[in-house]
């Protein structure tokens, strides 16, 4: 089966994270948390708080939002195959009656999403909004706000090595076969030359 992948570069992201600030802004919601989920939700959690930090400050506020994140792995349970999302690190701040903003990169099955959605409910927020720079029509989970819908394989810039990483050990690629496949898979010449000159 031949996979479709869809490959994101840094000003894509940049992009996709302002155009999540202005949906958001449209909206009128003003988060007191950005909560960003581990790893994917980290960079777009950081692009979002530094854009409402400059939206209140220049509006003349004195506060801006608590920037946080929290962790969800997957795991398998005793002789069972799926794995299921499990909280392994805890939200630090004090979420309680307070506006959330969970941030993710990507809504694609939805369970992340969905896990943290029910133990933060446990917390007593005020309100918990999602938003994600992508979403993917099957996801269990729709956001609030996204960016975009996505229905490839997607890779961004900062899973490149792990893309990399993925493919080189799957596909058993020598030096020269992982340089031809991840430039025709679209990844850039400088992210490929670190890898295949640091790690093979």
């Amino acid at each position: 089966m031949l996979v479709e992948f869809k490959i994101f570069h840094w000003h894509d992201i940049d992009r996709l994270a302002r155009s999540l600030f202005n949906l958001i802004k449209s909206d009128g919601y003003k988060p007191d948390i950005i909560l960003g989920i581990s790893r994917g939700g980290w960079i777009p959690a950081r692009l979002l708080s530094d854009m409402f930090e400059a939206s209140y400050l220049l509006e003349g506020h004195q506060t801006s939002s608590v920037l946080a994140t929290m962790q969800i792995r997957f795991y398998a349970a005793i002789a069972e195959t799926h794995t299921k999302p499990v909280i392994s690190q805890d939200v630090v701040v004090d979420i309680f009656q307070k506006n959330l903003l969970l941030i993710d990169d990507l809504a694609d099955s939805g369970e992340s999403l969905e896990c943290a959605l029910n133990y933060l409910n446990l917390k007593d927020p005020k309100t918990v909004k999602i938003a994600t720079l992508l979403y993917k029509p099957w996801s269990k989970v729709k956001p609030d706000y996204f960016a975009e819908e996505a229905s490839e394989w997607v890779v961004f810039p900062h899973e490149y090595y792990e893309f990399m990483t993925e493919q080189t050990l799957s596909q058993e690629l020598t030096k020269t076969k992982a340089w031809a496949t991840f430039i025709e898979q679209g990844i850039p010449d400088s992210a490929i030359n670190f890898f295949v000159e640091t790690f093979f």
